[in-house]
């Protein structure tokens, strides 16, 4: 397959293995649990899984020969990141457990290159949208009973939480529509686009939602000659909306979710964020926070004593203080810039996941996790680094080989 083969095709078994070992190995796998050290059954099991992913990685990776080189910058910010949290964790005593969670970051980080590096990043992307739509798909099918009870979409196997199902719907939406939006698009990915649409309006996550109607519309910036069918269906889906939101209370219903302590979800996350700003008790934990494995903070006013970080970008300044979060910042502005060097043919879908991903962890946790945002970010980010392109074969020496400009290498401007 080559880097210019549209997303969706049947990916090779080669990529899907371990990317699908990967999205299953950084899913969770019991509700509402908190990593906080020591070592169960589920533990050592999700650590094989990602050694098993690493391991089909790194063999292939051995065992390729298409000459392609991967950008390190990626790799060097999310290693400054990681380390400020260990040094955050150390002085704030909760190294062991941040550690664990430092180096099951750097594995999923490790397994990715290398992936890059033997596949290819188009091959790896397609990957990605097959392996978060398996996954998502089964928890989904599996957690009908959750819709069927009068709730939100919640996994069964694996027990996700709505918000996670929402993100591996988001990638599965983007990635069907990228052929639409190329003039490609056909009847099947249309309906894996609009399924995985139903699936994340079920889950009832608006911040996925709106972040995902913000991402397609980018993507769809470089749209020129729309087909027929794409204008018919968008007047018709206008048309559909229109009616559900005249006829129905669904949408006020979508909007207005209060979470179990009877304030909006909204509310609720402005309490955990002022929390966060009178969280670090030194200049040591504002430089380098408290730790990765630090998800909860504590609330002081409220009946409740503790709640979740629900933004990644307090969660970074809390787990990695000041350094890693302007260090990570940099880093989502430079992978965006890099955008600039993919082929006309990958930006669409690339610049869709990564704005997808980014404007998300605003109000959601995880993106510097060891997570599927984790995994779209740094596939996006190592597709456009400086560093990426493919050598030409040696015997080829400076001679353009036949058919080098159809493999649209990533070094590419579009």
């Amino acid at each position: 397959m080559s880097d210019t083969a549209p997303l969706l095709a049947r990916p090779r078994a080669a990529a899907l293995l371990p990317v699908l070992l990967v999205v299953v190995g950084s899913v969770a796998w019991r509700r509402g649990d908190v990593f906080s050290g020591g070592v169960d059954p589920v533990v050592a099991t999700k650590a094989l899984v990602s050694v098993a992913a690493l391991a089909l990685a790194f063999r292939l990776d051995q065992r390729s020969t298409a000459g392609r080189r991967v950008g390190t910058g990626g790799m060097w910010v999310l290693a400054v990141v990681l380390v400020a949290s260990v040094l955050g964790a150390l002085g704030h005593g909760t190294l062991v457990p941040s550690a664990v969670v430092a180096v099951r970051v750097a594995i999923l980080a490790v397994t990715v290159r290398l992936l890059v590096r033997a596949l290819g990043p188009a091959v790896v992307l397609t990957a990605v949208v097959w392996s978060c739509g398996i996954v998502g798909g089964v928890a989904a099918v599996s957690g009908v009973p959750s819709v069927l009870a009068g709730g939100r979409l919640f996994g069964g196997i694996p027990p996700l939480n709505p918000n996670e199902i929402a993100l591996l719907a988001g990638v599965v939406v983007i990635g069907a529509a990228w052929p639409t939006v190329l003039g490609r698009g056909t009847g099947l990915q249309a309906a894996v686009a609009v399924t995985a649409l139903g699936v994340l309006w079920l889950t009832g996550s608006r911040t996925s939602l709106a972040v995902l109607l913000l991402a397609v519309a980018i993507a769809a910036t470089r749209l020129r000659r729309p087909q027929v069918g794409l204008v018919v269906g968008l007047g018709l889906a206008v048309a559909a909306g229109a009616l559900l939101l005249a006829s129905t209370d669904a949408v006020s219903s979508f909007a207005d979710r209060t979470d179990a302590s009877g304030n909006s979800t909204l509310d609720s996350r402005l309490i955990a964020w002022g929390a966060a700003l009178d969280f670090a008790s030194s200049a040591w934990q504002w430089a380098f926070g408290a730790g990765l494995s630090v998800k909860l903070i504590p609330v002081a006013g409220q009946w409740w004593n503790e709640q979740l970080l629900d933004s990644s970008w307090v969660s970074v300044v809390v787990q990695a203080g000041l350094v890693g979060a302007l260090v990570a910042l940099c880093w989502v502005v430079s992978s965006a810039r890099g955008l600039r060097r993919l082929p006309p043919v990958q930006w669409p879908v690339a610049a869709g996941l990564l704005f997808f991903v980014v404007l998300r962890s605003v109000l959601e946790s995880g993106l510097f996790d060891a997570t599927p945002a984790l995994l779209v970010l740094l596939v996006v980010s190592l597709a456009g680094e400086r560093g990426t392109h493919e050598r030409p074969p040696p015997q080829l020496g400076r001679t353009l080989a036949p058919g080098a400009l159809d493999r649209g290498p990533v070094h590419l401007r579009g």
